[in-house]
């Protein structure tokens, strides 16, 4: 798949253990995507988790990335193979090319000045970036490998809660009492469904929340020094402190009933001796409703970031007419468009952000926010190529940003009828013009990958009628696989060549729809834009 598109990766088993192995005849830009996506899917398909899947494709695109651009001998047989051992993830990327130079010397440096890209000659940043994730990294070059080839290779230990080691983890709880008896009693009752972390000191309890962040605390309510109620307050400064559930347990039944006590956002009183079913049913009781809530407000919010990501241009520029679909996916990476106009030119930012789950919607929210103030800043004076040139500049060195896998595209619309294209790791665009329609040549890295990394601009004269097409992974994943996408999405545009923009986004949705028979896992967005209708 990468070069012609058109390989798949063998999908073995050896030693009961699942491997990924896929060959390449060369080592292009174009072709990194495409094996980042088969990746990605290998590794969710097996139950890593999306941060460690992330971490993993990212590696593997910045040793290839590095392949295509540095070596003076590029590669002729390249293959990329990962073995998922029980407690870790084993990377193996073997090539041909001219040996990395020096490569112990350039770690060294590396992991001395992380930051420093310049010291970084042959390995652009991408070597800082891959010792800054993974602790076991090696280099073997072919005059020292029996079969006569370059060997980099990654040992990626996963965290403790993966597919691999997959226990429920407990909810954690803190439990406080001056009484070593009670406390010890209390513990062996909770212990066996609960993370229970013990203190005989209100103070050490308060003092360790942030850090150790409880879903419930149970408490004490007569102790020297702070007590409870005084524990209470102090969490209650804290953030999230109110919103942890909070138990009182106490030998003073005069104090049950206490409006005082009440009032500091206490969840529920027991009476010492607790029966173990009558504190269990408690601390279960509010934590479903602790979650209950919990959920709720997730809901609330990612509705809100679904909402604010929301794929959005303006109808018209001049002569153009731009029309938009977008669906969003319940959870995962998120589609946004960023856009500014001058009575010059319109430019347009479409932006895809990887990934799965509730944390990949909520890195999507951060990232629009993020692209957003960037855009503003620097897009009156930038074209396409210039934007994301900066773009993938300030994301060096910032850990959160390098994190995530980000691809974009960025177009320019003239009065005219020109256009300008530049694409981050994003799909490239079509034309449909009379005719029929055909893929444009538009690729270049994803931004952040490498230091100073340089875009290509593409540029086109339309005719009256011609319509661009824009679109994101999410969208063009129905039509198959990176391989035969383009082609079935040509054969679908080429009915499409003498109707408008609106008949066309129309048509091609429909058509997206009608084939989508499953989950919806990522969003997808799909621009049309054609020139040469009146304003």
């Amino acid at each position: 798949m990468i070069a012609e598109l058109n390989t798949a990766p063998d999908l073995i088993t050896a030693d009961d253990l699942p491997v990924f192995r896929l060959p390449l005849p060369d080592v292009t830009y174009d072709g990194i995507r495409p094996l980042r996506l088969q990746l990605s899917a290998f590794l969710n398909a097996h139950g890593i988790a999306p941060a460690c899947a992330a971490m993993l494709a990212l590696t593997a695109s910045e040793i290839l990335t590095n392949l295509a651009k540095h070596p003076p001998e590029k590669s002729r047989q390249t293959e990329v193979k990962l073995r998922l051992h029980p407690k870790f993830a084993a990377l193996d990327i073997s090539d041909d090319s001219t040996a990395f130079a020096e490569f112990d010397a350039r770690c060294h440096e590396a992991r001395r000045k992380p930051a420093a890209a310049e010291c970084l000659e042959e390995s652009g940043y991408g070597l800082a970036c891959i010792l800054r994730q993974h602790a076991q990294v090696s280099y073997t070059p072919k005059t020292a490998s029996p079969d006569g080839l370059n060997h980099f290779r990654v040992r990626h230990v996963y965290p403790v809660k993966t597919a691999f080691a997959a226990s429920a983890a407990k909810h954690k709880l803190f439990l406080v009492d001056d009484d070593a008896v009670q406390l010890r009693r209390h513990e062996a009752m909770l212990s066996s469904h609960y993370d229970v972390i013990c203190f005989d000191r209100a103070m050490m309890a308060a003092k360790a929340f942030e850090k150790e962040r409880p879903e419930l605390v149970v408490s004490d309510l007569n102790m020297p020094e702070m007590d409870g109620i005084g524990l209470r307050q102090a969490l209650s400064a804290l953030p999230r402190g109110n919103a942890t559930p909070f138990v009182f347990l106490s030998a003073e039944t005069a104090k049950e009933n206490s409006p005082y006590i009440s009032e500091l956002g206490v969840d529920d009183f027991l009476l010492k001796p607790v029966k173990p079913e009558k504190l269990l049913g408690v601390v279960r009781r509010l934590l479903a409703r602790a979650g209950q809530v919990r959920r709720a407000h997730e809901g609330r919010f990612h509705a809100d970031v679904t909402d604010a990501l929301k794929p959005a241009l303006p109808a018209r520029f001049g002569n153009w007419r731009i029309c938009v679909r977008t669906v969003a996916a319940e959870a995962g990476g998120g589609d946004f468009t960023l856009s500014q106009q001058t009575s010059g030119h319109f430019l347009a930012v479409l932006a895809d952000v990887m990934g799965h789950g509730q944390q990949a919607k909520f890195f999507s929210y951060a990232y629009a926010g993020y692209l957003r103030s960037l855009f503003r800043l620097q897009a009156a004076g930038a074209d396409p190529t210039q934007f994301l040139a900066n773009l993938s500049r300030s994301i060096d060195g910032d850990a959160l940003l390098e994190s995530i896998i980000l691809t974009c595209q960025s177009f320019q619309l003239f009065p005219d009828g020109r256009a300008a294209i530049a694409s981050a790791g994003h799909p490239p665009p079509l034309l449909l013009r009379a005719g029929g329609a055909v893929a444009l040549e538009s690729a270049g890295p994803l931004p952040g990958l490498m230091v100073d990394a340089n875009y290509n601009l593409l540029t086109l004269q339309l005719a009256r009628g011609d319509k661009l097409v824009f679109a994101t992974d999410g969208f063009l994943a129905p039509f198959g696989h990176e391989g035969s996408a383009r082609p079935r999405l040509i054969a679908q545009l080429d009915d499409l060549t003498e109707t408008g923009a609106e008949a066309a986004a129309d048509a091609l949705w429909q058509h997206f729809e009608s084939i989508n028979h499953t989950t919806l896992k990522d969003d997808a967005t799909l621009v049309v834009a054609e020139y040469g209708e009146s304003p």
